[in-house]
């Protein structure tokens, strides 16, 4: 996978070359099932606490600690958990995750307390660390070279269904349980683990920790003997995080922590919260137009993937950073607006944000070696959620406080940081040769 000529590989096809075969799919469909849980799992929270807020009697700080504590738990899980995938292989770290997620999405239906939810929520965030930590990982070492960035950028399209098929749940739900909403995200856990337990380590991992005959038994089943073991480089001690921020490419390995920072932290505080946001603008008839946003989002993401395919990877982050920044900056600079003009630039938005959040799960898979990519892309989606649980937190408080015109000037100042980092230091990385 990380050479470009058979010559490279003596005595065997490269692993990259090959045609497809049912390991990429399955490889595909287990980390894609946990793109959509994870998508479930943050999404299904906003419409539970829109029915909890009366009975556990939420202040708008509670219902942010509440949206928030996953995404703390994805800060905590992708820095503790990459790095363990890196030293201890991709496989263990990445099934049995999935009990967790099964254990914990059940044991909310128990819930009276908020603390517990908190808990709880907190350590789904754990678990969702994993997926985005070791999932991206995984799919970039079993992918084919031709198409690579599309597959990769699958996950987000994976993500973004999951989190829309929660919120038609919610909506749809006529039942007045939380609990058992927030416990619904067992079944596509289950699903998930069932499809993880027939894939094998990746071959990369393997022979970079000198398995050379365990990566040769893998691909012998699900390749054939005519290819070859992906060359790596050799580890001769275990990753460390600190080897992240030193040596020549410091500067790249921040940069995949910034962009995504500044592209979830508006993401996620509006589509938690966007009932609210639609009452503080004074939208009427949120629920029928907040199906047609979540259908745009839909579209937007396989619009992303589209858009991964015709751009470079420079000028992907630099365009859709500056139009989600102009969207966002039009919401909330326009003083009284027609009710028209507030929904169409919504759509802009929620079109371009999840079609720009595809390459999330491309450039820090591209950007880091074999040695470091659990590790590294643990710590940028870590990085990544200081601003998302940041703006899930206090955008309530800032809605109660501020007003919808003013929050969503906030909201603006994250993608035009983005634009601004990634024209100074956004890399190439679009045929980038994976080591």
């Amino acid at each position: 996978m990380n050479v470009t000529t058979p010559s490279a590989h003596p005595g065997g096809i490269p692993l990259d070359d090959a045609p497809l075969k049912p390991i990429h799919i399955l490889a595909a469909a287990a980390v894609l099932g946990g793109a959509i849980l994870d998508g479930y799992v943050l999404g299904i929270v906003g419409p539970a606490l829109a029915l909890a807020k009366s009975e556990m009697a939420l202040s708008a700080l509670s219902q942010g600690l509440i949206a928030a504590s996953a995404l703390i738990g994805v800060f905590i899980g992708g820095l503790i958990f990459g790095n363990l995938a890196d030293r201890y292989g991709r496989r263990p770290v990445f099934s049995w995750n999935l009990i967790s997620f099964f254990v914990l999405s059940l044991l909310q239906f128990f819930v009276q307390e908020v603390w517990q939810l908190v808990v709880l929520r907190l350590a789904l965030g754990l678990a969702i660390g994993v997926e985005y930590a070791v999932g991206t990982s995984v799919l970039a070492e079993f992918s084919r070279r031709k198409g690579r960035g599309v597959l990769l950028g699958s996950f987000s399209v994976g993500w973004q269904v999951g989190f829309t098929v929660a919120f038609i749940v919610g909506t749809l739900y006529d039942g007045g349980d939380w609990r058992f909403l927030l416990a619904t995200s067992a079944i596509p856990a289950l699903i998930t683990f069932v499809l993880r337990m027939g894939l094998p380590e990746t071959p990369m991992w393997l022979n970079a920790r000198g398995r050379s005959a365990d990566a040769r038994r893998v691909i012998d089943r699900h390749f054939g003997p005519e290819y070859a073991i992906p060359e790596v480089e050799p580890e001769t001690t275990h990753p460390s995080p600190r080897e992240l921020l030193v040596g020549p490419n410091k500067r790249q390995h921040l940069y995949s922590g910034l962009f995504w920072f500044c592209q979830v932290g508006p993401f996620f505080a509006i589509f938690t919260f966007i009932i609210p946001v639609f009452d503080a603008l004074g939208m009427q008839d949120e629920t029928t137009v907040n199906i047609w946003l979540n259908g745009l989002q839909i579209a937007g993401a396989i619009f992303g993937l589209f858009l991964l395919y015709w751009l470079s990877r420079r000028s992907f982050v630099i365009w859709t950073f500056a139009v989600m920044f102009v969207a966002l900056l039009a919401i909330g600079a326009l003083q009284s607006p027609p009710l028209w003009l507030i929904v169409a630039l919504f759509a802009i938005y929620m079109f371009v944000a999840p079609a720009a959040n595809n390459i999330q799960y491309v450039y820090p898979a591209e950007i880091f070696d074999t040695r470091l990519r659990s590790t590294g892309v643990g710590f940028s989606a870590a990085f990544s959620r200081i601003s998302a649980a940041s703006a899930v937190y206090l955008l309530p408080f800032a809605l109660e406080r501020m007003g919808a015109s003013a929050t969503m000037l906030i909201m603006a100042a994250f993608p035009l940081l983005g634009m601004v980092l990634s024209i100074l230091w956004a890399p190439e990385t679009k045929r980038k040769i994976l080591r």
